[in-house]
């Protein structure tokens, strides 16, 4: 190992959307400003800002997503993809994966910490993935067993395991029986600003996909006869227009500018599924505003039910309801809700993502990352067990 700064090399799933995930990784790359980035492919359009000077190297699967290959064709190929990428040179691999990333083969020498944002939901979820594609499911059902067992073999070769958040981090134990260190993903807290004028609309961004439950969120919408804009794209954009009422708006995919403005106006973000972290939410705490969410997932670690937030008991139309009269009842201090959102600020992540990789490349192992505490605690490096 070098006596200087470590090499590292940052690997993410892939760049064909703008999400979560992928400012996650931005703040990885500034963490690390040396780093190599990698991907299986890139749509250079849809990076984060901060990544767009950068050299993000693609896989050979580039020329099959050109070509016009949709990305979920490719699906069966990434495994192989990550797993032959060419790593020398690099002490430390940091991969941001909610699908294949964590398969790669670091070199001999280097270590391997995953974030893990979610384990795959079309692998370990998929009756909820696939929940209005039945028959695309049960032809899949061979290939998705087949990806099942390589993806435990790749997670049993991972170094160490971060979870994005204590609900995560179960899912992994259940399905992988690893333990992982919690390090919940950076907001940029002083981007947000809170104001105090409101335009009376609820407000929903998210992807359009059927297991982000936003039809419930419609519903309730239509119930109350309340204003209610939804920023995103997906493939499930024809079904949830066909619920939607006249009070109901669809904006597309919008710039981040006017999506902070969305959220330092609206009457609050509602997010009616269950997320793995789900950063709009400290997103609208950053920007003064309340989210009301589902009392399941990343909100619990969130939201504290009527002072930096709303928690809703059940996803259906009526609950919501309920919680979305309840909040246009409540003025939440504004002060407060942003203090929420410090916890999450983004030089805290990139504290303890560094921390991390270096006490593995030194042969420690951090036994416990807690948010609240001013240092990890590190401990040698145990007897490799099982995994």
């Amino acid at each position: 190992m070098s006596a200087g700064p470590a090499r590292v090399a940052i690997v993410h799933d892939y760049f064909t959307q703008l999400g979560g995930a992928e400012r996650v990784v931005a703040h990885l790359a500034n963490a690390y400003p040396e780093a190599s980035l990698r991907a299986s492919v890139v749509d250079r359009r849809l990076l984060p800002g901060e990544l767009v000077d950068r050299d993000v190297r693609p896989t050979v699967l580039q020329g099959l997503l050109r070509a016009g290959a949709p990305l979920a064709s490719l699906g069966p190929l990434l495994p192989g993809a990550f797993g032959r990428m060419d790593l020398r040179g690099a002490e430390a691999i940091v991969t941001s994966t909610s699908a294949f990333a964590h398969h790669v083969r670091p070199p001999v020498g280097a270590i391997h910490v995953a974030y893990v944002h979610t384990p795959p939901r079309f692998l370990w979820h998929s009756e909820t993935y696939f929940a209005t594609q039945r028959t695309q499911a049960s032809v899949l059902a061979p290939a998705l067993a087949w990806l099942r067992r390589a993806d435990r073999a790749a997670v049993r070769r991972i170094d160490v395991l971060v979870a994005n958040s204590a609900w995560t981090a179960r899912r992994l134990a259940t399905i992988h029986g690893r333990a992982a260190l919690v390090v919940h993903p950076p907001v940029d807290v002083d981007a947000f600003r809170p104001v105090r004028e409101r335009n009376g609309r609820f407000l929903i961004v998210a992807r359009l996909r059927p297991y982000k439950r936003l039809d419930v969120a419609i519903e309730a919408a239509n119930k109350l006869r309340v204003p209610l804009d939804i920023i995103g794209s997906g493939p499930d954009l024809g079904r949830l227009r066909s619920l939607a009422g006249p009070t109901v708006r669809f904006h597309g995919r919008l710039s981040d500018a006017a999506v902070r403005g969305a959220l330092a106006r609206c009457a609050g973000l509602i997010v009616p599924g269950a997320e793995d972290f789900g950063l709009t939410m400290a997103e609208a705490q950053a920007s003064g505003r309340p989210p009301i969410a589902l009392a399941e997932g990343g909100a619990c670690e969130i939201v504290e039910d009527g002072r930096t937030g709303f928690l809703v008991p059940e996803s259906t139309a009526d609950a919501f309801a309920a919680a979305m009269t309840r909040a246009v009842a409540t003025d939440l201090s504004q002060a407060m809700l942003v203090a929420a959102a410090r916890r999450f600020d983004s030089p805290r992540f990139a504290d303890a993502i560094r921390t991390i990789v270096t006490a593995a490349i030194e042969g420690r192992q951090v036994v416990e990352w807690r948010p609240d505490s001013a240092e990890p605690g590190i401990a040698p490096a145990p007897v490799p067990g099982p995994w």
